[in-house]
């Protein structure tokens, strides 16, 4: 599992929490010496005890539908004849918008982190006194999300991602990311794909899945609304990209607190082959399609 794959010392945010190109490289060649390099079809089969490798398999994923992961990932995975599954959130492969958890990131990135968060909770209490507050959340269960943060930007994300009102929230971060960063719109364009990208990527041999249409804990809509998000990021892949024989997805978030048996069935409704969760761990033939553990790329 990747997220940010960038030269980070020569972006605007080198204190983003990602991989170097170079060391990407060298995991490529690393894993391919080790491993069976897996396509979703063959780890698909895999799963459901039809195909038996040579050794144990390997499959790429990427997360979120970052544009690094097309001008910078898919011509290595090209040139090493790898394919990578890519999952984007379909509000921003269209609309132009930044989802919260990524602003969030950009924040924490470009202002000292203690500063970042004492004007976001003080900008949030005056908006709305009655909020949620880090006395709310569970450290234990935050840590456990968070695994690679310290115990305190843990709890903040975790207040951030699953705890306080989301339309106050970003109400806050909007605020805040237009102050200290700058306008939203043109920061999407430079951060994600677009459609035409993404169909570059699929006709190179890459696939793409979906990440959800707003990238919000799934297991936290209504009924109407989970039917909402998954619908809506369903039908705009299929509108604008390639016709794919499997389109795979990828919870947002990823631990099991994230998703649930509603989440799954709709998604084998939709016509979804599998989903990817965060939870750490190898897969055996057997495991549920619908809950496929990963490795994080720092794992390795």
């Amino acid at each position: 599992m990747y997220h940010y794959v960038r030269d980070l010392p020569k972006t605007s945010f080198p204190r983003i929490k990602g991989m170097l190109t170079s060391d990407f490289r060298r995991q490529l060649q690393t894993l391919r010496s080790r491993y069976e390099m897996a396509t979703l079809e063959s780890a698909l089969d895999f799963l459901r005890g039809g195909y038996s490798p040579s050794r144990d398999l390997c499959l790429l994923t990427f997360d979120d539908g970052l544009k690094e992961h097309y001008t910078d990932v898919t011509p290595l995975l090209v040139d090493y004849k790898i394919q990578g599954s890519f999952f984007v959130i379909t509000t921003c492969l269209r609309e132009n918008q930044v989802v919260s958890v990524h602003m969030n990131h950009f924040l924490m990135a470009a202002l000292d982190f203690a500063e970042y968060q004492t004007s976001f909770l003080n900008r949030l209490a005056d908006i709305d006194p009655n909020s949620k507050s880090l006395a709310d959340v569970d450290s234990t269960v935050a840590q456990r999300a968070y695994r690679w943060d310290t115990a305190e930007v843990a709890s903040f994300k975790y207040l951030f991602n699953f705890v306080l009102d989301g339309a106050v929230r970003d109400r806050v971060l909007k605020e805040l990311f237009e102050e200290k960063i700058g306008d939203v719109e043109s920061f999407a364009e430079d951060l994600y794909l677009n459609t035409a990208q993404a169909r570059e990527m699929q006709e190179a041999g890459m696939i793409i899945g979906g990440h959800s249409h707003q990238h919000q804990p799934l297991s936290s809509l209504s009924a109407k609304e989970l039917e909402s998000d998954l619908t809506n990021c369903h039908q705009s892949l299929r509108e604008n990209l390639h016709e794919q024989s499997l389109w795979p997805f990828c919870y947002p978030y990823g631990k099991c607190d994230s998703f649930n048996g509603d989440t799954s069935r709709w998604l084998k409704t939709l016509g979804f082959a599998c989903s990817f969760s965060t939870e750490v761990g190898s897969n055996a033939a057997g495991s549920d399609a619908f809950a496929i553990r990963r490795l994080d790329c720092k794992d390795i």
